[in-house]
């Protein structure tokens, strides 16, 4: 291997916003082009709605879109197959249950050395017949990447695969706050007084990320400190019913749903605008947007649910709370909200502790992972 590059695929279903996409599209352009020769699959067409796909700087040879019309597509596995055997790759990394399930298994047919898959949450729902696969499939995997402890031990438990196969990885933060807007400008763009407090959360809108909870929290916030403004980010099937929730409170102008991030994908176009970062999950493992507001030095109030308290630490970089108690999330905002300087504390500490878990080291740690067992493999 030493003297050529060591040429690898990353695939995933597709590249609709989310953070296992997010991971991805920030991991292609650190990684070390003198030694790797990098390609990207993607399995499905794109979805209409918000993509990360403005961000693959790839040249089309090197970024192959096989558009799957189901994982029975028969014509697409065989393009697959064709294409897995003419590249002659030395590892693949997946992620996400389609990429893991397709690609592994192409992969262990035409025979590629290293395998590296990633579980990036809590699957509660899986089906049997998933569960088994995965089972399988871990017998010729090198390793399982996960994006906490609650992951890795949860998918140990329910796939009863051997732990060694597994390691945590926490996600990094992709932020760059020299591209971040000013507070000033993006209450502008939301049409908010200039001496407002923002509360802001940022996930999909499905149930598990509990929005309903903030939303009942939000009410009793504004009871005793009416300037403060909620900003719900992000897409998803929830969005018409929180919506209505919100109209049937009276409070449509309070808790605002500003879209993915004003209409863009880099998470810099809303965060620096936060007084507060709330996360109310229900269940998660440990998510990427926590990391995020962190570095930006915001003040974390968030379920104790997955991993989330690695990092938010209580009276240190904020606080967390039960899951699914609208009372608790409240009281917590509430006394941020009247202690400037103990939010401004948290928040600089939140940064100092997320601070070495960058892209690049993620993606170094990676790469030693494919060198270390292609050369137990050669």
């Amino acid at each position: 291997m030493a003297n050529k590059k060591i040429k690898v695929l990353f695939a995933i279903g597709r590249l609709s916003v989310g953070g296992a996409e997010k991971l991805l599209v920030n991991q292609l352009p650190v990684i070390d082009k003198e030694k790797f020769d990098t390609y990207l699959l993607t399995l499905f067409p794109e979805r209409k709605e918000a993509t990360f796909e403005e961000k693959i700087l790839l040249s089309d040879d090197h970024w192959i879109k096989l558009n799957f019309r189901s994982l029975f597509d028969l014509v697409a596995w065989i393009n697959l197959f064709k294409f897995l055997k003419k590249e002659n790759f030395d590892a693949v990394v997946t992620a996400l249950f389609s990429a893991n399930l397709i690609i592994r298994t192409a992969a262990i047919i035409t025979g590629i050395p290293v395998i590296i898959s990633h579980e990036h949450n809590i699957y509660e729902d899986k089906h049997r017949w998933q569960i088994w696969m995965d089972w399988v499939l871990s017998k010729w995997t090198d390793k399982i990447i996960t994006d906490s402890d609650a992951a890795k031990f949860f998918t140990v438990k329910q796939e009863n695969i051997p732990l060694e196969k597994f390691i945590t990885m926490y996600a990094p933060s992709f932020v760059d706050k020299s591209k971040g807007k000013s507070p000033d400008l993006i209450k502008k763009e939301l049409g908010l007084p200039e001496n407002a407090k923002v509360i802001l959360t940022i996930s999909r809108l499905v149930t598990e990320k509990g929005h309903g909870y903030l939303i009942d929290a939000a009410k009793l916030v504004l009871n005793e400190f009416p300037n403060a403004y909620f900003l719900i980010v992000g897409w998803g099937p929830l969005e018409n019913s929180l919506k209505s929730k919100v109209i049937s409170l009276k409070l449509e102008s309070r808790i605002l749903f500003p879209g993915l991030f004003l209409g863009k994908s880099d998470i810099e176009n809303i965060l620096p605008v936060a007084d507060i970062f709330v996360d109310p999950s229900v269940r998660t493992d440990m998510p990427f947007s926590i990391m995020e507001a962190l570095s930006f030095e915001k003040p974390v109030v968030a379920s104790a649910v997955g991993d989330i308290p690695v990092f938010v630490k209580n009276n240190e970089t904020g606080f967390t709370v039960p899951p699914a108690d609208p009372s608790e999330l409240a009281k917590n905002i509430l006394i941020l909200l009247k202690d400037g300087e103990l939010a401004k504390k948290m928040g600089m500490a939140g940064a100092e502790m997320v601070r070495p878990y960058t892209i690049g080291n993620y993606e170094r740690k990676l790469e030693d992972f494919i060198v270390n067992f292609l050369s137990k493999k050669d």
